[in-house]
């Protein structure tokens, strides 16, 4: 659902990330019989010897528009909702090397132009929780995990591996024994970001030389209570899928 319409549905957007530096130092046989034509906001045609494909998505972005445009079109209105005490969740798709881990860690998630959907919504989050001025008590707890060879591992405790999913009627669907952190600023995020992405695990392939090879989950809880003693809670889910290619590609 588009935000002009005052929700935020199921949407599936599709992101082109700018060339990388060996790519664009390569010449790739055959390139020059492919074009890409971009027709915002909402289809792309794929041009090639053979004829034409045309794709439509909800929103289309190019690899010209910059990781804050990405985040104000197609993220902003979740973390809005969650805010607002529902639940959310992002997810990237894609091969290995498309640039799901570009679009939602970013090449550098503490530099402002290259920081990527996470630690952009925690940069939103923390900015509300700064300008409330209604005399809300805020909590907000994060855990990271990821799945790897069918297994789940707890990326904020590498000693935490196999991990079961369990179900209760008071929480619902969680995953047992998995560490939550509080935090009380950003800056504390990116740290907790950092910890679990050096204990994820990668691998070269001829796409990517550090190629994701599991799936990771960041998951953010914020709970709200209100100066009438209500609470007001929501969960943001942020996915970094694995690419389905073998690795030796």
């Amino acid at each position: 659902m588009a935000e002009e319409d005052g929700g935020c549905g199921v949407r599936v957007i599709c992101r082109f990330r700018p060339f990388n530096k060996r790519e664009l130092s390569e010449q790739v046989a055959g390139s020059e019989n492919v074009r890409v034509e971009f027709d915002p906001p909402f289809r792309v045609v794929i041009h090639q010897l053979l004829g034409k494909h045309e794709f439509v998505f909800d929103a289309i972005f190019s690899p010209e528009e910059s990781q804050q445009a990405i985040y104000a079109k197609a993220a902003r209105k979740t973390i809005d909702d969650v805010l607002a005490g529902f639940n959310g969740t992002i997810f990237a798709y894609g091969q290995t090397g498309a640039g799901k881990s570009f679009t939602m860690f970013g090449p550098d998630i503490s530099t402002p132009d290259l920081k990527g959907i996470i630690p952009r919504a925690m940069e939103h989050i923390f900015t509300q929780i700064a300008s409330d001025t209604k005399g809300t008590e805020w909590t907000v707890k994060c855990s990271f995990l990821e799945i790897y060879n069918e297994q789940i591992h707890d990326l904020l405790n590498p000693t935490s591996t196999n991990l079961q999913v369990r179900e209760s009627p008071g929480r619902g669907v969680y995953v047992g024994d998995l560490k939550e952190d509080y935090v009380n600023t950003e800056e504390e995020v990116i740290t907790l970001l950092k910890t679990g992405e050096t204990a994820r695990t990668v691998a070269f392939t001829e796409m990517n030389s550090v190629s994701s090879r599991s799936h990771s989950l960041f998951m953010v809880q914020v709970e709200q209570k209100l100066s009438d003693g209500t609470v007001k809670s929501g969960k943001l889910n942020l996915i970094d899928l694995a690419g389905s290619e073998k690795v030796r590609k």
